[in-house]
């Protein structure tokens, strides 16, 4: 395969590269006063709103915070001038204090911390975990919005600390983060990986808050991943449409879930790649499409209104200046008229009347497609979260949870995963061997049903046994290892079978938990985990 179809391969999914997430379930994401009954009448409404969390800066680079009114801003859209039709000074995005407050949280922005292992050297890394506690050391006891904390690892995306205002929470995590070698970038030889694994991630994210209300802010500390424009160009075209289409998808996502990345690049060592994102992290590419010539994070950075810090040794005060970028912003909406399903993008301006100022907002979006493509993995993501905020047991996959052990210097819990072979549907590939569609989700539930820690993964498992008739009499085994805070009460695990979507969960007690051996920690290993499974044996 060569190095532009294994990009496309891994990017479109048709390689198998692991996930996680935790996902906000859409009826836990509205208040219950918006669900509808059957018996009332349903107005359907075919026009929308586009929001815009705009921060405004003075000449300095300071963000102006009043003596603004909606009269003061200006949009256009695609050049076309747009009727302003809400406005929210950034003195209404704060928490609301009253005491029995209905939603306690007000409009305060949610801050969302990535620690990004899987595109950081291990002493970069160390250098992170240190920062951010110097950053959650100098925060108040009860932080002043929602934040919750993930790490980007060398196989997924896991969410450690759910959305919290209890900064030891957040702290607790940071420290029960196990030490791994970051083998994909210490390799080179997993750039189209990284690739693909670092934009699922973005994806997952904005999945997750689909429905949240409000702006939330990604502070993503690490390098992001590696930049590939050197190579854009020589993608076959169909490739390269594909690719692009699934960038716009993420670009998209991001928008409409009113998400905005910020990067932090740790340290001093500017690399290659930083030097190519922070150019077009600040480049204007006009009406044209922002991929049209290149893949990094400072392309994503400047379509969601974020910013890209780098060359700098103070990642604390980085992230300060982030979240104050992210949570001193007005809100203006607006009602696009016209445009055609053409995939397009369009592009959005916010200018000042006031000379002197400018506006930080996400640069636009891209038009619906009339031949819209499907994305396995945000259906799978989606099937997946809501087989685990189920209380309905699922079985049509015979599943169950065995050999289980605590790690309690990291607040892990390891335990193995059997799928009943007879259960599987497998495939010949043209290597020979056979394989099965795998989506796997485990997550640790607190008292309040709410998912304190996640992981997820979407892979195609090889066979553990060489005889095709002998599929159906040995059960799949598949290691999992997951984050299971002092608060968790549960642990349930659901798993997809491809290509019907059949699925099966499991579930485990807090005693069955607390039952289980305490072991150390495993030392990080150097080789990638592989695909196929251990040997058969009974659980």
């Amino acid at each position: 395969m060569t190095r532009q179809a294994m990009l496309c391969a891994v990017l479109c999914g048709v390689l198998p590269v692991p996930m996680l997430t935790a996902q906000t379930h859409p009826a836990h994401s509205q208040p219950k006063s918006s669900q509808t009954s059957p018996s009332v009448p349903t107005i359907r409404v075919t026009s929308r709103l586009v929001f815009l969390d705009v921060t405004v800066l003075d000449k300095q680079g300071r963000p102006v915070v009043s003596g603004l009114t909606k009269s003061d801003f200006l949009i256009t859209e695609d050049k076309q001038p747009q009727r302003i039709f809400s406005f929210e000074p950034p003195q209404v995005h704060t928490l609301d204090l009253r005491p029995g407050a209905e939603n306690p949280d007000g409009k305060a922005p949610r801050t969302i911390l990535v620690l990004d292992l899987l595109n950081s050297r291990f002493q970069d890394f160390a250098y992170i975990r240190y920062e951010v506690k110097r950053y959650l050391d100098s925060r108040p006891p009860e932080l002043g919005s929602p934040t919750e904390m993930m790490v980007v690892g060398n196989q997924s995306l896991q969410m450690v600390q759910n959305w919290t205002r209890d900064r030891s929470e957040l702290l607790d995590a940071l420290q029960h983060i196990p030490a791994v070698l970051p083998y994909k970038e210490m390799s080179g030889a997993f750039w189209y990986e990284r690739a693909g694994q670092s934009v699922d991630a973005l994806q997952q994210i904005a999945l997750q808050n689909q429905g949240v209300p409000g702006r939330k802010n990604i502070i993503w500390v690490g390098h992001g991943m590696p930049n590939l424009d050197a190579l854009y160009t020589e993608y076959p075209d169909e490739d390269l449409q594909f690719v692009k289409r699934y960038l716009h998808a993420t670009t998209n996502m991001l928008v409409n879930a009113r998400i905005s990345l910020f990067v932090i690049y740790p340290g001093l060592n500017f690399r290659n790649e930083m030097s190519l994102s922070g150019q077009d992290a600040f480049m204007d590419t006009g009406d044209d499409d922002p991929f049209l010539s290149g893949l990094n994070f400072g392309i994503f950075t400047n379509e969601t209104g974020g910013r890209l810090f780098y060359n700098r040794n103070d990642v604390d005060g980085e992230i300060r200046q982030a979240k104050q970028l992210g949570s001193e912003y007005y809100t203006l909406t607006y009602q696009p008229q016209g445009g055609d399903n053409n995939g397009r993008f369009r592009r959005i301006r916010v200018t000042l009347r006031e000379p002197g100022l400018r506006a930080l907002t996400k640069t636009g979006y891209f038009a619906r497609e009339s031949k819209a493509i499907t994305i396995p993995h945000q259906r799978t993501i989606n099937t997946l979260s809501e087989g685990v905020y189920s209380t309905i047991p699922l079985n049509e996959i015979h599943i169950l949870i065995a050999n289980l052990a605590r790690h309690p210097d990291n607040e892990t819990t390891q335990f193995t995963v059997y799928i009943q072979g007879r259960n599987l549907d497998w495939l010949r590939g043209a290597d020979g061997h056979e394989t099965v569609g795998l989506g796997l989700a485990a997550a640790s539930i607190g008292p309040d049903g709410k998912i304190l820690a996640s992981r997820l993964f979407n892979d195609t498992v090889t066979s553990p046994v060489e005889n095709p008739k002998q599929l159906g009499h040995y059960p799949l085994r598949i290691p999992m290892v997951l984050r299971t805070p002092r608060k968790t009460q549960s642990i349930r695990v659901v798993v997809e079978v491809k290509p019907d979507n059949r699925m099966g969960s499991a579930e485990m007690d807090r005693k069955a938990i607390a039952a289980a051996p305490a072991l150390p920690t495993p030392e990080p290993q150097l080789s990638p985990a592989r695909s196929t499974p251990p040997a058969p044996s009974a659980p």
